[in-house]
This record gives C-alpha cells, sequence and structure tokens, in this order.
C-alpha cells in the first residue's frame, strides 16, 4: 500500500499539475491507461516466471528484494521527471517493478496460507490499508513538494518489505493436484471467472475514485484540499484495518465470504450515492468515507475469497496474475470515464455510474450459486423422471 497508494491517488495528480500548471484530467487518464496495462501484463509476466522458479527449487522471496530494489529505482525517475513524455516513461517502469515486487508478496501468501484462514488473510491485507493512507498524509502535508512526498514514501516502503522478505519459508499449503477449495464450485472454471468479473467491476469503482478523488474535491467541494482527503482516507483506513479482521475471521467460521462481499458492495453503493447527490462538503466526505472504507474491506476479503477459487492445476503466481488483471484493466475504464465523462457531465455523473457498476458486479457474485442451483434443480428432476 506504501509503494503505490500515496503516488498513485495523491502525489501522480500533483505531479502533473507541477508539470502542466494545471489539472488535467486527460493527461491523468492517459496515466493510468499505460500504467495500468503496463502493470496488468507485469504481473502476469512476473506470476508464470515465479511458478517456473519455484518448480525449480527457487523461492519467491528472492524476488521480493529484487522487486523492492527495482521499485526503489523507478521513484529516483518519477522524481526526475520533468516533462509528460518523462514522466509517462517513468510510470510505466514504476508498475513494471512495483508488480514484480506484489506478485512475489502475494502468490507466497497463497501458497503458505492455510484455505481455512483464506478469511483472515483477507483481513490482513486490508489491515495494511492504514499505513498507506497515513504515508498518504505525509506525503501531502502542507508545504511538502511533490518530491519530497515521492523520497519519504520511498524510504518508507523498505521497512516493511525486508523484515517480510527475510522470513524463511513456510511449507506450502497448496497442493495443486487436488482441489484448491473444498468447495465444489471451487473445481468449476466458471466460479474463478465469475470472481474475476466481480473484482473487475469493484476495481472500476475504486481505481476511479482512487486517481479522481483529489480532482472531485478540487472542482465540487473546493475548501476540501488533498492533504484534507489524505486524512479523511487514513481514518477510512483505521476503521476499515479492524473491521476487515473481524470480518474476515467471521467468514472464515460461518463459510459465508459471499454474504460479507455483498454487505460490503452495499457500502460501495451507497458511498457513491452520498458522493453523487452531495450538496456540501460534509455529504461529500461522508459519501467518500463510506465509499473508501467498505472498498478497502471488500476488496481485500475478496482476495482471500479468490483464492479459493483458484482451479486446480493453476500455480499460484499465473493464477493471481490472471487475477491481477482486474485490478489493471480498469485503466482502461477509467481512462475512458476520465476523458468521456468528466469533461462533459462532470463527477456527479460519474458516481452514478460508479454506482450502477458496483451494483452490477454484486449481481455477479450470485452467478455461480445460482447456476449451481439450477444444476441441482434439474439434476433431481431427471431423479424424479426416471
Amino acid at each position: 500500500m506504501i509503494a503505490y497508494q500515496p503516488f498513485l491517488s495523491f502525489l501522480l495528480p500533483l505531479k502533473i499539475v507541477e508539470i502542466g500548471g494545471r489539472p488535467d484530467s486527460v493527461l491523468l487518464s492517459t496515466a493510468v491507461l499505460l500504467g495500468g496495462v503496463a502493470a496488468g501484463l507485469a504481473n502476469l509476466g512476473w506470476g508464470m516466471a515465479a511458478d517456473y522458479l519455484v518448480a525449480r527449487g527457487g523461492r519467491r522471496r528472492a524476488l521480493v528484494l529484487v522487486g523492492l530494489a527495482g521499485t526503489l529505482i523507478s521513484y529516483t525517475l518519477l522524481a526526475h521527471a520533468d516533462s509528460s513524455r518523462e514522466l509517462l516513461t517513468a510510470l510505466v517502469c514504476f508498475q513494471i517493478l512495483l508488480n514484480l515486487l506484489l506478485s512475489a508478496l502475494i502468490a507466497t501468501a497463497a501458497d503458505e496460507v492455510p484455505d481455512r484462514d483464506k478469511g483472515l488473510l483477507g483481513g490482513v491485507l486490508c489491515a495494511a490499508a492504514p499505513a498507506g493512507a497515513a504515508a498518504s498524509v505525509v506525503a501531502t502535508l502542507p508545504g511538502m513538494s511533490v518530491n519530497s512526498g515521492l523520497l519519504w514514501t520511498a524510504l518508507l516502503i523498505p521497512a516493511f518489505v525486508l523484515p517480510y522478505a527475510f522470513q524463511p519459508n513456510y511449507q506450502c499449503q497448496r497442493d495443486l493436484l487436488q482441489h484448491a477449495s473444498a468447495s465444489a464450485l471451487a473445481s468449476e472454471p466458471h466460479a474463478f471467472l465469475a470472481q474475476w468479473i466481480v473484482r473487475l467491476g469493484l476495481q472500476v469503482a475504486s481505481k476511479t475514485i482512487f486517481f479522481f478523488a483529489v480532482y472531485y474535491f478540487s472542482e465540487t467541494i473546493r475548501e476540501v484540499g488533498p492533504s484534507t482527503i489524505a486524512q479523511v482516507a487514513l481514518l477510512a483506513a483505521l476503521v476499515a484495518a479492524p473491521a476487515g479482521l473481524l470480518l474476515g475471521r467471521l467468514s472464515d467460521r460461518n463459510n459465508n465470504h459471499r454474504s460479507m462481499i455483498l454487505l460490503l458492495i452495499a457500502g460501495m453503493v451507497g458511498g457513491l450515492v452520498l458522493m453523487a447527490l452531495q450538496t456540501n462538503w460534509l455529504h461529500a466526505v461522508a459519501g467518500y468515507l463510506l465509499f473508501a472504507c467498505s472498498a478497502a474491506i471488500c476488496l481485500a476479503l475478496h482476495a482471500g475469497y479468490s483464492m479459493l477459487q483458484l482451479p486446480a492445476g493453476l500455480g499460484s503466481g499465473k493464477g493471481l496474475g490472471l487475477l491481477n488483471l482486474t485490478n489493471t484493466l480498469p485503466a482502461i475504464a477509467v481512462a475512458g470515464l476520465g476523458a468521456a465523462i468528466i469533461p462533459q457531465h462532470g463527477y456527479r455523473t460519474l458516481c452514478w455510474i460508479l454506482a450502477l457498476i458496483v451494483t452490477l458486479a454484486g449481481g455477479a457474485l450470485m452467478w455461480p450459486r445460482i447456476g449451481a442451483r439450477r444444476r441441482q434443480g434439474g439434476t433431481s428432476a431427471a431423479k424424479r423422471l426416471s
């Protein structure tokens, strides 16, 4: 979270203002698009390479260290970018190197954490949000330049990554010859596809608000600046962290991962509706707070739930790389929305569109269960006829 949240959500929009002298939603949309494509391809490629390495006795944690070094180098490139072209080039390098780090980190967790604790793993992932939000607050303090924010962020990253990278390797809990989950749905390819579609919709909304929050408040509620937004994001993360751990553990014990995620999807929709209807800064901040908190928990728990849906025989690196495309492909939608909707219709319309997308994602979450019930009904009917 520290490696990308402060930069992508706050420092990148501010860097664009620093270079061009004004907010530029089109340039930001282009940056999101290029960065997203680079991130998606890099994460999948690094994941497949890591699976190959692990199959031959290698270690993912070695790749964590390589990715950390590359990420820190890319921060230097971002700090020295003085034009749009240089910024976009540095951003692509940043995404490629950062995703080596992220791919190795998440695949290691998928391999080593037992299925019975995947919900808790999602909660732990959510607990990382306060660190990213706190780093965003520091990076946007009044008087802090963009390059100073990049420097402080880069100094924080190794403090969190190195202790994990130097841990001993634990026994792999995923047997690729067995089903990845005790659930019968996990053996069906459409279950993984359904989770892919759900996460794609959730990430389109999350990434859009993530990238355009600074511009949303500057154009609709002018008295709310970047520093205040970062503080609200920190508050949302502080609420989300313990809530995510609690809900993750409860979903493991009660085996109701899907119901928890649906509840959080409703929270995301409610936050977006408030942001669309806002009449003053209090409504706007409340909507943003509700959305940010719900989205942080929802995406974290969904990550753990999706690990249960990895098809048998699919390596963790490749499987999570395919799933990670739902984190990066939304860049295309974000770029399209930023270029087509915002200039002509504004941010209120954007929020309504995102609320609809999240609602459809909630419907897609029920797809495997509805299909399973239909198949069960068809089987029962066939037995009665026979």
